[in-house]
């Protein structure tokens, strides 16, 4: 138990006084949370993307195996969620957001800060990779899944491509990949903004969260959110027994699978019109009960 108490309080809690302080905020002085959002999404994650990727003393071969464990971990999860909400006779609208909740966590604004608390420097260049693969992945498979119209897929691949997020990480992996030593006069600039994430990060996903309308009565609601939180870890728990991962990895891919759903899944139900308020009521739900949970599963790994 004071294992527990030791993660609850140096890992998730820190997590949560920023998400509450960034709820408060909103609360009082009504900041314009798009901006807040615009910012973060275009700058300052970028920013941390490229910086931690470069700055990682791990080779870049040695991130490949989170590579492809991530990106046949979302296609499965986004099949199985699809299949259960067939199974359970979940309304033919909400499946999309219940088989997106199952594989698209909030690897960015929650699982970055917990793999820098949580997790030795040299893994966050595993969870930088799995943002940048969730980056990647969500904006095809939300269009294809939510969009009511195809046009939406045409500029969803003109977003993929502009998106200044795929350009760090794409920017971070050539100079990476080739060791190329940048000017400080450059990587001084972009590690003061990184170092910032956590906080703005956090501040901002309390301000959204204050924002978010959901109803408690939702049975979709709350199976999205069982899937993500407890489904998620204990099936790439038991995927990740056949892989033969070195143990510091498969602890953080577990924990990278209980984050909480993804809050651009609630953007796209809303650019779409896809019960908007369901997905907006699944990344509230479960990232209010998500330092617990995380709590729970970064205990059960480091007792394995």
């Amino acid at each position: 138990m004071s294992l527990f108490i030791e993660i609850l309080t140096t890992v998730t809690l820190p997590i949560v006084v920023l998400m509450a302080l960034g709820w408060l905020v909103q609360r009082r002085l009504s900041l314009n949370v798009r901006t807040l959002s615009r910012l973060l999404l275009n700058v300052i994650l970028p920013c941390a993307l490229f910086h931690f990727l470069t700055s990682a003393e791990l080779p870049l071969s040695d991130a490949w195996p989170a590579v492809w464990f991530t990106v046949l971990q979302f296609a499965c999860f986004t099949a199985i969620g699809w299949a259960i909400a067939v199974l359970l006779r979940v309304q033919a609208d909400l499946r999309p957001l219940v088989a997106l909740a199952l594989g698209y966590a909030n690897s960015g604004n929650f699982g970055l800060p917990v793999a820098q608390l949580a997790f030795p420097a040299d893994y966050l260049l595993h969870q930088t990779l799995i943002v940048s693969l969730h980056s990647i992945v969500i904006v095809p498979y939300g269009v294809l899944l939510l969009a009511q119209k195809s046009a939406g897929l045409a500029q969803s691949i003109r977003a993929l491509f502009t998106s200044p997020m795929i350009i760090a990480v794409a920017a971070g992996v050539v100079i990476k990949g080739l060791d190329i030593e940048m000017p400080q006069v450059i990587s001084h600039p972009i590690k003061i903004i990184a170092g910032a994430y956590i906080a703005i990060a956090l501040l901002t996903l309390g301000a959204q969260l204050a924002e978010t309308r959901f109803s408690m009565s939702n049975g979709p609601v709350w199976l999205g959110v069982g899937l993500k939180l407890l489904l998620a870890p204990v099936l790439t728990w038991g995927a990740l027994l056949l892989t033969g991962f070195e143990p510091g990895l498969v602890d953080l891919l577990i924990v990278a699978a209980a984050a909480p759903v993804g809050i651009l899944m609630a953007i796209f139900a809303t650019e779409y019109e896809r019960a908007p308020d369901v997905a907006g009521a699944m990344v509230l739900i479960s990232t209010v009960l998500s330092p617990i949970t995380v709590t729970a599963w970064i205990w059960l790994v480091r007792l394995s």
